[in-house]
């Protein structure tokens, strides 16, 4: 597995998540322990079943309640030792990715986009993932996930992704995924795999975007000249953000190109659509975003992202990503959280990771977001009334082999803005995070 895009974006967003150049050493072994035990029956159809388990001790310099933190650890909740994620991924060929199970066998993939080679044969592959624990609360979606035994645990159960991708010999080459899965839309995705995600602790453009979606999507791979680079499009409709409840039609879509050596990968990804409404409670789907109107009029909601990254040398990968999204206002309030203004948010975050040695890697992000008008819920919910925040992160991410990684993390955020702090439940404007995290591949 190489550098790739979300996501998802976790993402990935995944995402999900492939190529680039600087290939490290240890892959994630996703799969291993079930090919081990059925000794590679099912390789020859190109199925397996991938797991992973994800924990973090955590220390916040400021909690709330009983150990809560706020914002500048997300997706982290808990002060202490908690279980992220809990995995387990019934896959076939490209469904398995971004365990690297199975090597791409196509000149275009969904989620991730365009690469050399001919178009090749038909194929259909599928993918269906339950996970569990903290982080899990916000990969539900509204209408499947709504189980209730769970309400007052910490760790949640949820299957973020069912759905089947379909590789076509279609124009230059196309894919077609239907069913539930991880957004593609940012730089960050859900699953704790390298790359994407060169960080524990996620950005604050990840947060104000979607994570899940339910519905049907195409990436379609464009002919172009050898040296023009490769171009692709992507383009759906789902039910809204990680919502099934009300089935909104909202478009999503990307263009993708990559330089003709894939050292520059450049990514705009979007999603607009009725954003009226589908906010739901926690743990429970939905979006961020609560604006409603008194006659269901429709609210408009767009948000995108644009990422930039580049293999300076196999060494070396740099990443920008610039997002914006706005929200329509409702007419009905209730402070702090409906929006009943027109709402917009923005932000930009730099990342770079470098290789000290063979599968030890260090790596350094700085991020401005602005959320003019506290428009996220995470946000006006402890009183923010908007402003910015700036954040600084730096790790190290160690593969000791192909089935655990370590990354040591820390964090320092701070936020500029009117009424009440974003952090500490409001009552701070600052927030430094030290961290352990620990994955195990299987």
């Amino acid at each position: 597995m190489r550098l790739t895009r979300n996501i998802f974006g976790l993402s990935v967003s995944l995402a999900l998540m492939v190529p680039t150049v600087g290939l490290a050493n240890a892959e994630p072994a996703g799969g291993s322990l079930f090919r081990a035990a059925t000794n590679n029956a099912l390789d020859e159809y190109e199925i397996t079943v991938a797991g992973w388990a994800e924990a973090t001790a955590l220390h916040a310099s400021d909690t709330i309640g009983d150990g809560n933190i706020s914002n500048g650890a997300f997706l982290n909740q808990k002060d202490g030792v908690g279980l992220n994620q809990i995995g387990l991924m019934l896959c076939k060929g490209m469904g398995c990715l971004p365990t690297g199970a199975f090597a791409p066998a196509q000149n275009v993939l969904s989620r991730v986009g365009p690469f050399p080679g001919p178009v090749g044969e038909a194929r259909i592959d599928f993918n269906v993932t339950a996970m569990y624990g903290q982080d899990i609360q916000f990969f539900r979606t509204a209408g499947i996930d709504d189980y209730t035994f769970d309400n007052d645990d910490d760790n949640k159960l949820a299957i973020p992704q069912f759905y089947i991708d379909a590789y076509l010999p279609v124009l230059d080459g196309m894919t077609l995924m239907v069913g539930s899965f991880f957004t593609f839309i940012g730089n960050e995705v859900g699953a704790p795999f390298t790359p994407p995600n060169w960080f524990v602790t996620h950005t604050y453009a990840t947060q104000h975007g979607p994570s899940k979606h339910v519905g049907a999507f195409a990436s379609i791979k464009v002919p172009t000249d050898e040296d023009f680079g490769l171009l692709s499009f992507d383009a759906g409709l789902v039910a809204g953000w990680n919502n099934w409840d009300e089935k909104r039609p909202t478009f999503i879509g990307a263009a993708r190109w990559r330089s003709p050596d894939l050292a520059t990968w450049l990514d705009f990804e979007f999603i607009y659509g009725d954003g009226e409404g589908d906010a739901f409670g926690a743990a429970k789907g939905g979006s961020p975003y609560i604006a409603v109107s008194s006659t269901d009029e429709k609210l408009d909601r767009f948000h995108s992202s644009t990422t930039l990254i580049q293999t300076v040398n196999p060494d070396l990968q740099l990443a920008a990503e610039f997002v914006y999204g706005f929200q329509e206002g409702g007419d009905v309030a209730a402070a702090p959280v409906f929006i009943t203004k027109d709402s917009d948010w923005m932000g930009l975050n730099l990342g770079a990771r470098y290789k000290l040695d063979d599968n030890l890697f260090f790596a350094a992000r700085a991020e401005w977001f602005d959320d003019e008008n506290a428009a996220n819920v995470l946000w006006s919910s402890v009183g923010a009334t908007g402003g910015d925040v700036y954040s600084v992160t730096t790790n190290l991410d160690w593969s000791v082999n192909q089935h655990f990684k370590i990354r040591p993390e820390l964090r320092y955020d701070t936020y500029k803005g009117n009424g009440a702090g974003l952090f500490a439940g409001g009552t701070s404007d600052d927030q430094f995070i030290a961290l352990l995290n620990a994955v195990a591949y299987f």
